[in-house]
């Protein structure tokens, strides 16, 4: 299983998916970043067989400035170009704002 390994030396570019609408309400249901990483993990595991798919280093819930939201790092969309663009398309379905964004690195050990 892949730990996690917060380094200072690289940062992991990706978009963060927030779960307050443009409408400025709470999206629900409240678990949505969760299912939504687990959707992305069977996307990964259907397309890429094999391919060790570390939930917290491709799609990995937050929380920021109090509103649930998910991390979705730039390598899925070399990994599995198709689970990144659900995860964009679900973003634009459900009117949640995407950010682009700098995360601490994620290392396997």
């Amino acid at each position: 299983m892949d730990r996690i390994d917060i380094s200072e030396r690289g940062r992991i570019n990706g978009h963060l998916i927030r779960g307050i609408t443009r409408a400025q309400k709470t999206f629900r249901p409240s678990d949505w970043p969760e299912r939504l990483a687990g959707v992305i993990t069977l996307f990964v595991g259907e397309r890429r067989p094999g391919y060790p798919c570390a939930l917290s280093r491709l799609a990995m819930p937050v929380v920021d400035g109090g509103a649930k939201c998910l991390f979705v790092s730039d390598e899925l969309r070399t990994v599995c170009a198709d689970a990144f663009d659900f995860a964009m398309q679900f973003a634009a379905d459900n009117d949640l704002p995407v950010e682009l964004q700098t995360a601490p690195a994620l290392a396997v050990r």
